[in-house]
């Protein structure tokens, strides 16, 4: 049972760059809503929503980062992907895909540019609407774990996706209570798809988790970790 992990970009990233776009999903960029965004879309203002701008203007003149190197933050360095040996970069190259509004679907080592692109941006989501559900549809998996955050998880029509989609709740326990982590659940998410990596895990029966509810389309997860 092959199973892709879907995984959300990173706000911050690396400015450095090395080398030429290269792609694994060849998808048709936002130019024109990038180009054309507002400073409340981007969340900046000024200079940095001029530079955010600039970047989005020249990104085809853009040399390129791996996607793994261009995203920084709290989430990619708690995966510390430069850290794993080579047999869990080439699990994590193979079984995970990242969902970017620039790009749309990204492999970790797939080359690419620069940009600013949030997610509330104004017309990303009918943009995309249709295009992210297809593509994931024809990949070559039986499973797709979503790790996104809810906003993210509204661009993958459930109806449509012929995959079986797997929902995972990060829990802790609180006044005698399972509830949602909330505070710190991205380090939580990433030091656990570490630890898939690490163990090279394909078999959702073996992912230490608690099914809640199961259908032939739809799997509902709970993982839970003490305070």
């Amino acid at each position: 049972m092959k199973v892709l992990f879907l995984i959300p970009p990173s706000e911050w990233k690396n400015s450095w760059w090395e080398r030429s776009e290269s792609l694994s999903f060849v998808f048709k960029k936002p130019l024109e809503i990038a180009k054309n965004a507002t400073e409340k879309d981007l969340k900046c203002q000024w200079r940095r929503y001029e530079e955010a701008i600039i970047l989005n203007i020249d990104i085809w003149n853009n040399t390129c980062l791996e996607a793994i190197e261009r995203y920084s933050g709290v989430m990619y360095n708690a995966i510390d992907y430069a850290g794993m040996n080579e047999n869990w970069k080439i699990f994590f190259e193979e079984s995970f895909c990242i969902l970017s509004w620039m790009y749309g679907l990204l492999k970790p080592r797939d080359q690419i540019g620069n940009y600013k692109l949030p997610i509330e941006t104004k017309g990303l989501y009918a943009f995309w609407w249709d295009q992210i559900t297809e593509a994931l549809s024809q990949t070559d998996v039986d499973i797709i774990v979503n790790l996104l955050p809810n906003a993210y998880l509204k661009m993958i029509q459930e109806k449509k996706l012929n995959k079986t989609l797997v929902n995972i709740n990060f829990l802790t326990e609180k006044n005698g209570k399972r509830v949602k982590i909330a505070h710190g659940v991205k380090k939580v998410k990433w030091e656990w798809i570490k630890k898939i990596c690490e163990n090279t895990i394909t078999d959702y029966n073996s992912f230490w988790w608690e099914v809640i509810k199961k259908d032939n389309t739809h799997i509902d997860i709970n993982i839970f970790y003490s305070p």
